[in-house]
This record gives structure tokens, sequence and C-alpha cells, in this order.
């Protein structure tokens, strides 16, 4: 009996891996995969807690929470009320969590999303330094958990790519850009747009070299390409009055659901931003925060992502995030990781790096005629 017994028990245990969920948790991690301790006491007190406030992407809605409600309870038997804000300006965002503290107030959100901010959230002392890798839900990447110091308490639920969305029944295989400096080529004179942000520009230039970048960008600009923020540049790119576009690579869907032949391609590099979420110092709701968190990171939250919010995870498989990852490392394009790696986080709030933005809007706004800094090309 006992033997009929365990293997029900693995069989049950083989089709949650098939399916990523809908056992409770004394049908699978109590018994089948047994959680850790620290896992098990997470669970007790977000049980005891029994509601959350999260700050989440914002493409999100009431009625995703609805069923995160139910995840949630299918997965570990805990039912939670989760109130959802959805975060639209990450600066913004840590501003408020950082008076917050200041002023010894409970955090008005117990979990953040946070990209590369978390390096000063971390700064000013506001994210509780949970050691993610202890607890997480059998399946978890492990790549997932930020763990190098200046980002360390964040655990990635979604990441996104920079590099350019284009129309291949516009643009040959043979031609498609390959690199910044392709940009440029004459072919591309007006048929193009390139995101408006300092930031990305100046975190390839770091990477690639300040002159090689720069001397790209400005003979970009100066091929007629049109600058924007994102929503606009996919507008425009949607009405076909541009064959491709240098975006965040959440847009790639963006366009394909509505319609339009659109491919990625990435250039120079695979740069990678992950976009995760932190337990706020403070939080009057810690273990029911940990456990959302633990969630999303997973492979079942990141269905869940995808499907209510459209977002992808490149630590997964089945979702454009990871397609495009995949995409980078068999054309053999090396990956940055502009969230992780220290030195680009180090430089990004140093007083080169704001010259080097300073210098980035100038030739922006001139259309490349203008900007400091480095040599035009020949």
């Amino acid at each position: 009996m006992k033997g009929i017994v365990q293997m029900k028990r693995i069989t049950r245990f083989l089709i949650w891996l098939s399916f990523t969920g809908g056992i409770g948790l004394s049908g699978v991690m109590g018994v089948d995969a047994a959680p850790s301790e620290e896992l098990r006491q997470v669970i007790e007190g977000a049980q005891k807690e029994g509601t959350v406030t999260v700050q989440l992407l914002s493409n999100f809605t009431q009625k995703s929470m609805s069923r995160l409600e139910q995840e949630i309870k299918g997965k570990f038997g805990v039912s939670l009320k989760i109130k959802f804000v959805p975060s639209m300006n990450f600066g913004k965002s840590l501003t408020k969590v950082i008076m917050e503290n200041k002023a010894g107030a409970v955090p008005s959100e117990d979990l953040v999303s946070l990209s590369n901010h978390i390096a000063r959230a971390n700064e000013a002392g506001v994210v509780e330094q949970v050691e993610w890798s202890k607890i997480l839900i059998e399946g978890t990447n492990p790549e997932v958990v930020l763990d190098t110091p200046l980002v360390r308490g964040g655990i990635v639920y979604f990441t996104g790519h920079l590099g350019l969305i284009y129309n291949p029944e516009k643009i040959k295989a043979g031609e498609v850009p390959r690199n910044m400096a392709d940009l440029a080529d004459p072919r591309w004179k007006n048929k193009g747009g390139v995101t408006g942000s300092q930031n990305s520009y100046v975190r390839w230039a770091f990477v690639l070299g300040k002159e090689k970048m720069f001397n790209a960008l400005r003979d970009t600009l100066k091929n007629g390409v049109i600058q924007g923020r994102y929503p606009d540049l996919l507008n425009r790119y949607v009405l076909g009055e541009v064959s491709w576009i240098l975006i965040t690579s959440a847009f790639l869907k963006s366009a394909q659901d509505k319609g339009v032949p659109a491919a990625w391609q990435s250039l120079d590099l695979s740069d990678v931003s992950d976009f995760a979420a932190v337990v706020i110092k403070g939080a009057a709701h810690p273990n029911a925060a940990k456990l959302i968190a633990l969630y999303l990171a997973s492979p079942q939250g990141a269905k869940f992502v995808l499907e209510e919010g459209g977002a992808g995870n490149a630590y997964y498989p089945g979702n454009y995030e990871h397609d495009i990852r995949m995409q980078d490392r068999k054309q053999g394009i090396p990956e940055s990781f502009g969230t992780r790696d220290t030195k680009i986080l180090e430089f990004s709030v140093s007083k080169e790096g704001s010259n080097w933005i300073k210098e980035v809007r100038l030739m922006q706004q001139s259309g490349g005629t203008s900007g400091a800094g480095s040599k035009k090309k020949k």
C-alpha cells in the first residue's frame, strides 16, 4: 500500500512538471518536492498576513491580480488579497520609497518593480536583502536572482532587449543592419527611427568604446532618422512611415499583435535589461511580497507575465525574449547586462557618465551636427 501511495505521489508530481502548476502546496511542494525550511516559513508568514500591496508591470490589470491570487492559492495553498499599483516610472517610485523611509513611515507598497534603479535603492538602504537563492521555487532558473553588490535584493520577473525591429517585407535578409554604424548607410536615409534615450547610447558607448559609438550615432542622426519615445516610434512603424526602429523588444510583440510584419536584430551587442521585484525594507507584508516575487520569477510566473502583461523573460523558453537571446547566441553577439555589470552601473552614476549624457543630448538636438567628445569619421 505504501508503495502504491508513493507511486501516485510521483505521478502527480510528473503531471505538475508537465503542466507547470495546478496542484496545491500539500499535493506538490509539501510532499513531492518539499520546500526548504526558509521557504516554508515564507509560505506560513504569507498565509498569516493575508494581503499584500504590489507595484508591478503597468500592463497588468485588476483582473490579472484575480488570476494571480488563484494561481498563488493553487500553488502554495495561500489565500492572498493582492492590491495592485501599476509601475509607471521607476525613478519616481524609488523617490517615494526613499522619502517614506526617511520619514519613518510604513511603505505604501510591499513589493516594487525596479531595473538598474536598484543600485540607488540599495545605496539608500530601502531594499530588504532577501536571500532569494535559498527560497526559490523548484524549477526556477537561478539566473533570475540579482546577486552582484549594487543590485542585490532583486529577483527578475521580466526582461527587455534594446535593438532593431524591422519589416522583413521591406528589408531583405542580407541587408538587415547588424550594427549601429550600418544605420548610417545612405540606403536607410529617412527610413528609420531611433530612441531618444541618452542613457542607452551612453551604456553602449561605455561597452563598445566612446568614439566608435558616438561616431556611429552622429552619422545615423545625420541620415534623416526620426527620434522619439518608444510609443511614437512604434506608431510611425505601424503606419509604414519607417522600415526599422531602434527600440526595446517589448514593442516587437506589440507590432506583431497589430498584424504588422516585424522581426528582430540586435546591434553590436545583446543588450539585456532585467526588471526585478524588490521587497521594501519595513514592508507591512514582507512574506506575502516574497511569495508573489518568487512566483512571478518562476516558470509558471513567466507564463503569467507573458499572457497578462505581454512581457517576456529571457531566462525561460516559450517567449520572444528567450527567442531573442537564442538568436543572439546563434549569431555570436555578446551579451551585456546593464543591470548586473558593476562597471556599467558605477559609470552610469559617475560625473563622466553625466557628461557623456550631455554630449549625446546635444548630438540629438542638433541632428548629429554638434556634440563634443569624439572625432568625426573620415
